[in-house]
């Protein structure tokens, strides 16, 4: 009954709390940030932590839930399109939980920035499909724009909470 109990505190504490708390903070706070149409996604950053520290199972299944979440939440535009993205996002992180001691701390930074600039390529490449037709070098700018917005805000994370000392 104890563990039952303590299995139950962790689940809240872990993962309900601090993806509540993100995706509040995702919905109110994130139009003050935003540049034109560039905006950070903290909720990415949340799944790459958690596939970071918990593997890629929990990558997997937070991104789906998350992107759902947003689906639902009314902000994106394509219904499937986040959770593809954030699930992708997961996978691909999970593949970094336990890595950092294996791989060179440059290897193990430019692996999550990669990540995240492939799950905004992806994001992009969908989102603003029309502009890409008219004009490539506004696509291309949007994209770099929103990768080195949302990288620059894991970066100032990791000075905070490291993804090499979550594993």
């Amino acid at each position: 009954m104890f563990l039952l109990l303590w299995v139950n505190q962790m689940i809240w504490t872990s993962f309900v709390i601090p993806g509540a708390a993100t995706w509040l903070i995702q919905l109110l706070f994130v139009d003050f940030l935003s540049i034109g149409t560039i905006r950070p996604d903290f909720l990415v950053i949340l799944v790459l932590y958690w596939s970071v520290k918990y593997g890629r199972t929990v990558g997997i299944v937070s991104g789906f839930l998350i992107g759902l979440l947003i689906d639902l939440s009314g902000t994106a535009s394509f219904f499937g399109l986040s959770p593809l993205i954030y699930s992708i996002s997961g996978y691909i992180g999970g593949y970094l939980s336990g890595q950092y001691s294996r791989l060179n701390p440059i290897y193990f930074t430019v692996s999550w920035i990669t990540i995240l600039a492939f799950q905004f390529l992806i994001f992009c490449t969908i989102q603003y499909q029309d502009i890409w037709l008219l004009n490539p070098q506004i696509f291309w700018g949007k994209w770099f724009g929103t990768t080195l917005y949302t990288v620059s805000f894991t970066g100032i994370f990791q000075v905070v909470f490291p993804l090499h000392k979550l594993s």
